[in-house]
């Protein structure tokens, strides 16, 4: 499950890098060589910039590829790295429920604004974060489970 979960997380991250190199191809061309400009595509790519900076996060989650505090782990000594690898989960964990909490408050408070060119609410660029902090504690247990297998 965790597997085709990355995956597919891996193959929306793409498809969002990709989109976004497009529109902005799109937009220079459309600009300069044609003289008109694409209305819309400066918001649609911030919105995908929102979208693949969280859901990047949460692949990122998997691999442990964030800033770390390794000097920690070596002023305590390897007698305390399983307990910080233990609080680094706890701190994943919590961030990942905040984002959910607090992330869909935020969905809900601006689901009746409107973006000036897209023809969606700004709830949109917004529910990333919900959905990124269930994705970082889903991401988090493959790890946790190899840790945890291993104790």
């Amino acid at each position: 499950m965790f597997r085709a979960l990355e995956q597919a997380l891996r193959a929306v991250v793409a498809a969002l890098v990709v989109t976004i190199c497009v529109m902005v191809a799109a937009q220079v061309v459309f600009r300069y060589a044609v003289k008109e400009p694409i209305v819309w595509s400066e918001e649609f790519t911030t919105l995908c910039y929102q979208w693949l900076s969280y859901l990047g996060a949460a692949l990122a989650v998997r691999y442990r590829a964030h800033y770390g505090v390794d000097f920690v782990v070596r002023f305590f000594g390897a007698r305390w790295k399983v307990w910080l690898e233990w609080l680094e989960h706890a701190v994943v964990w919590s961030l990942g429920a905040f984002m959910l909490v607090y992330g869909w408050r935020i969905v809900e408070a601006s689901s009746l604004q409107m973006y000036p060119t897209l023809p969606f609410s700004v709830g949109t660029g917004y529910l990333a974060l919900p959905i990124a902090g269930a994705l970082f504690i889903l991401m988090d247990c493959p790890v946790l489970w190899g840790r945890w297998s291993k104790a």
